[in-house]
């Protein structure tokens, strides 16, 4: 397994997955810093990372994270939890039946993610080679999430149970799809853990502003704290 050196915010669990407590400030550089903004305006990327919340995605008040007073912070879990939803977004946004498996979902989704950090290499995830006559082969590796979303004329049609798949699996999947209905393909869970981890701890150690707003150099008052 890849080895992470971890900063001194951050502690190995028991597990060996990394026990971040991230604000929503440093969660929104990871997530920017991850490709999720897709370019978007950095006010607007944030708008839609607080609605997910207020349908319960990460986690809803008096839950793990937002349980102690206002301001949130996100372990590792709930990070994945935004990283998911925002990689399942279909033309800017959520269909409701997805951002309501997610939920229903969560303790299922929690221990794929751990099991997909910890494996990205080995065990499920470990590397396969595809090859055939006559043309270039190419490795898969890491562990696969399928959520099992069906979608036919333009609304989803079902969602799960989810289920991890090692890269034989997944490619499998893949090619045998039914063709009635346009499946959400599976997608490497295990890439997106280690990107999201590795963001994570290059992170700067701000709480509650967007690191992006403290311009270097610029002149005149701080950027007013983002709340979430």
């Amino acid at each position: 397994m890849k080895e992470i050196a971890l900063p001194t915010q951050a502690k190995l669990t028991s597990a060996l997955v990394p026990d971040l407590s991230l604000s929503y400030g440093q969660v929104v550089w990871v997530l920017e810093e991850a490709g999720f903004s897709a370019g978007a305006p950095d006010i607007t990327f944030q708008h839609y990372i607080k609605s997910l919340r207020k349908i319960g995605l990460p986690f809803r008040r008096g839950e793990p994270g937002l349980d102690h007073g206002r301001l949130a912070h996100y372990s590792f879990d709930p990070l994945m939890d935004l990283a998911v939803a925002l990689h399942l977004r279909v033309y800017g946004t959520l269909p409701d039946p997805v951002a309501e498996g997610l939920i229903t979902a969560r303790t299922t989704l929690h221990g794929f993610y751990r099991r997909a950090y910890l494996e990205h290499a080995t065990g499920l995830g470990a590397r396969i080679e595809v090859t055939a006559q006559g043309r270039a082969g190419f490795a898969m590796s890491g562990v696969w999430l399928d959520l099992r979303l069906r979608y036919a004329g333009g609304r989803c049609l079902g969602f799960g149970p989810p289920r991890i798949l090692s890269p034989f699996e997944a490619l499998r999947v893949f090619a045998t799809a039914e063709e009635a209905a346009r499946t959400h393909p599976p997608f490497n869970l295990s890439e997106l853990a280690v990107r999201l981890v590795e963001a994570s701890l290059r992170c700067p150690g701000m709480r509650g502003v967007h690191p992006a707003r403290r311009a270097v150099g610029r002149s005149g008052p701080a950027a007013a704290p983002s709340r979430p």
